[in-house]
């Protein structure tokens, strides 16, 4: 039994976007795969008991830092 870190993986990239897209003036980048789902994270800093700060940490390392 494995740890779920290569399912975890596999269901993020379900929502990965390139930089190519959400990065202006970046470079096409030739992907083996293409999300079918990709996903834009808006987050409201001020609501939700002020973890605004933590949410786009978290979010920032599983998807596109641009995202």
């Amino acid at each position: 039994m494995g740890d779920g870190s290569s399912d975890t993986n596999q269901l993020l990239k379900e929502f990965y976007i390139p930089d190519y897209i959400v990065v202006p003036d970046a470079t096409f980048q030739e992907m083996s795969y293409m999300p079918e789902c990709p996903v834009i994270v808006f987050i409201n800093s001020k609501s939700g008991g002020q973890l605004g700060g933590d949410l786009l940490k978290t979010y920032r390392t599983l998807l596109n830092s641009a995202q």
